[in-house]
């Protein structure tokens, strides 16, 4: 018999059919929750790996967030391995390393007790001119449950900015009680402290003794211009259009400070994603809206 084969052995009282497919029944070190991954015949592996890994699912996030997001939908002996092998041998990843030891924004501790109270903005660039005629890209992210919403912008004019804050930012998930950013002079220009103003919004910056006290802005800009520079192509012109998929891979990824994804926390479910169609993950029990509010509540 097998090494392999012993371990599922092992497994055998966990191991169920769920719709002809075998899976494997987890829960968590807590004991508080439970659900199903789907187990994957060795042939299937390489699949798995390269839709939550390299496809859009995945956004070349690196080891640990991989997965994570690999065990929360499958199982198979020496998963971890698998992982680490994989990532190391990733050639768009391999092509862009950063430093061993990365610089990192010192982490302040904010006192946010629901989503979208403070929130965070920032505004990267210049980049090469895309094809859409954007040279920056901005940075809304939320203190509690680390959503970030990104705009790919051709100017970094407070005009601009307030715009894109308002009609992006608040008419979708309402009015901050406080707005945080670096000094920038878009910032603290007249339009967006008049933004600010009529909206009823608290406006705090950094100083200038402590530039980097935004650390979670600083790193989300450090994760995301790491994957842009995987995956553009080599006119540097098309990078506003992956914004939007690396946002999908980045809100449905576990975040270290929370140990839930954003999209969790900011929805109370999880967001289902392309390869989760393409791997058949069963959709969850149908329930009517009041269930589903109510279970919200209990969370």
């Amino acid at each position: 018999m097998s090494s392999t084969t012993k371990s599922y052995w092992a497994l055998w009282d966990s191991l169920l059919l769920q719709d002809g497919v075998l899976c494997r029944k987890w829960e968590n070190v807590r004991g508080d929750s439970c659900h199903l991954q789907m187990v994957v015949p060795k042939v299937k592996v390489p699949d798995v790996l390269q839709l939550y890994h390299n496809d859009c699912s995945g956004g070349h996030l690196g080891v640990k967030r991989t997965l994570l997001k690999i065990r929360k939908r499958f199982y198979w002996v020496h998963c971890r391995n698998d992982v680490e092998d994989w990532c190391r041998k990733c050639t768009s990843c391999a092509a862009v390393k950063g430093p061993q030891t990365r610089s990192r924004g010192a982490l302040k501790l904010y006192n946010v007790g629901a989503p979208w109270e403070r929130i965070a903005i920032d505004v990267a660039g210049p980049f090469p001119e895309s094809e859409s005629g954007n040279k920056y890209f901005m940075v809304v992210m939320d203190y509690f449950t680390k959503w970030p919403e990104v705009f790919a912008i051709p100017n970094q004019e407070a005009s601009t900015v307030a715009d894109k804050l308002v009609h992006e930012v608040f008419c979708r998930f309402g009015v901050p009680l406080e707005i945080h950013s670096d000094q920038g002079r878009n910032f603290e220009s007249q339009i967006f402290q008049e933004t600010c103003r009529v909206m009823g919004t608290h406006k705090t910056r950094t100083t200038s003794y402590h530039p980097q006290s935004d650390g979670m802005v600083e790193r989300f800009n450090q994760t995301l211009e790491r994957y842009l520079a995987k995956v553009v192509d080599n006119r540097q012109r098309d990078w506003d259009k992956h914004i939007q998929p690396f946002l999908l891979s980045y809100r449905s990824s576990v975040h270290e400070s929370t140990a839930v994804t954003p999209a969790f926390a900011n929805f109370g479910r999880e967001l289902r994603l392309p390869a989760d169609l393409i791997t058949g993950i069963p959709p969850d029990a149908p329930r009517s809206i009041t269930d589903y509010a109510n279970d919200l509540r209990k969370k």
